[in-house]
């Protein structure tokens, strides 16, 4: 079993291990999420249409509650979720520590099965996806 970090934001994420707790991290894994660096309009593929206000004060769109960045950005956290889980499933994973700006973070939250979020050892609230490991690695505990 290896100790996992999941450091993502809305478009990129890398699955980094250790075998153990004081061991070096590597590199296993990065995934690369290219809608979210698209723009809104070339995201949407059906506009929703557009209308009239009752008021004639000219048009408005319809539809688009949530913005095109925000469902990419949750359909991110969701296959990166799916990941964990198969890791877990296949027995690999003791626990893990999520890495991820703010918002991220709770979508990485609200998308980990039950099982998987039990195995949350720790969390820090940063973008680092870019960073070197030895940068990630001392935002983590000593003793991971």
């Amino acid at each position: 079993m290896s100790i996992y970090i999941l450091v993502a934001d809305s478009s990129g994420a890398r699955f980094l291990c250790t075998p153990f707790p004081d061991e070096p991290l590597r590199d296993e894994r990065d995934f690369i999420h290219p809608n979210s660096r698209l723009r809104d309009q070339d995201l949407v593929t059906d506009s929703g249409g557009s209308g009239f206000n009752s008021g004639g004060h000219g048009r408005h769109s319809m539809g688009h509650e949530q913005s095109t960045h925000d469902h990419e950005a949750q359909v991110f956290a969701r296959e990166l979720c799916a990941e964990l889980e198969k890791i877990r499933v296949k027995g690999d994973l003791h626990r893990f520590y999520l890495v991820a700006p703010p918002r991220f973070l709770g979508l990485l939250r609200a998308a980990l099965s039950k099982p998987c979020a039990e195995l949350v050892a720790g969390e820090v609230d940063k973008d680092m996806v870019k960073f070197d490991l030895d940068a990630i690695r001392a935002q983590l505990p000593r003793r991971l």
